[in-house]
C-alpha cells in the first residue's frame, strides 16, 4: 500500500538550507521537481513518461537524508556514494508498487544527461532569480559554462543560452 503522507512529506524537504544567500528562498523539492519535469517538457524533443516520472521523484530520497550540498558531496566522494544509496532506498520505499520509475525502467544514458541537464538549469535559474548577486561566484560561472556546453550538446542551446544570459528573464524556451 502507498504510504500518501510520506509522499507528500517527501515533497516539503527545503532546499539551499545551508546557502545564507538563498536558504529563505522558500524552495521544496516538490516545485523544483516540478520545473525540472517542465524544463523537460519544454526542450527535449519527445520526453519519455519514465524521464518525466524521474523528474517528479528524483530528489524524494532527500526526504530521509536532507538535501546535502554539491560542495560537501564533490569533497567527499565516500559521502555523495552513501547518499545515493540511501536516497535511492528511501524513493524505491516511497514508490513501490507505483507505476513509475521505480517499477523496473531505467533511463538510457541520453534521459540521465537531461535529467542532470534539466536539475541543474532550474537550480541556476533559482538562484539567478532569488540571489543575482552570488551569480559571479560559488561556482554558479562553472555551472552556467556546463549548461551551455551541455544545451550545444543536447540541442537547446539558443533557448538555453537566452536564458542563462539574462536575455530570458525566466522564459525557459
Amino acid at each position: 500500500m502507498m504510504d500518501l503522507k510520506a509522499i507528500f512529506r517527501a515533497g516539503c524537504v527545503l532546499r539551499w538550507h545551508t546557502n545564507p544567500d538563498l536558504a529563505t528562498t522558500g524552495d521544496r523539492i516538490d516545485g523544483h521537481s516540478a520545473r525540472v519535469a517542465r524544463i523537460l517538457i519544454a526542450l527535449h524533443p519527445s520526453p519519455s513518461v519514465s524521464l518525466l516520472c524521474h523528474a517528479l521523484i528524483h530528489d524524494d530520497g532527500e526526504s530521509a537524508v536532507g538535501d546535502v550540498p554539491a560542495p560537501a558531496k564533490d569533497s567527499t566522494p565516500e559521502l555523495a556514494e552513501w547518499l545515493e544509496v540511501a536516497e535511492e532506498a528511501e524513493r524505491r520505499r516511497l514508490w513501490s508498487g507505483a507505476a513509475g520509475p521505480d517499477s523496473g525502467a531505467s533511463l538510457t544514458d541520453s534521459d540521465q544527461l537531461w535529467l542532470r541537464f534539466a536539475d541543474r538549469l532550474d537550480a541556476f535559474q533559482w538562484a539567478a532569480h532569488h540571489g543575482p548577486w552570488v551569480m559571479s561566484g560559488d561556482g554558479w560561472p562553472e555551472a552556467r559554462g556546463w549548461l551551455l556546453a551541455t544545451a550545444y550538446a543536447l540541442d537547446c542551446y539558443n533557448s538555453v543560452a537566452r536564458l542563462v544570459d539574462g536575455s530570458g528573464r525566466g522564459d525557459v524556451a
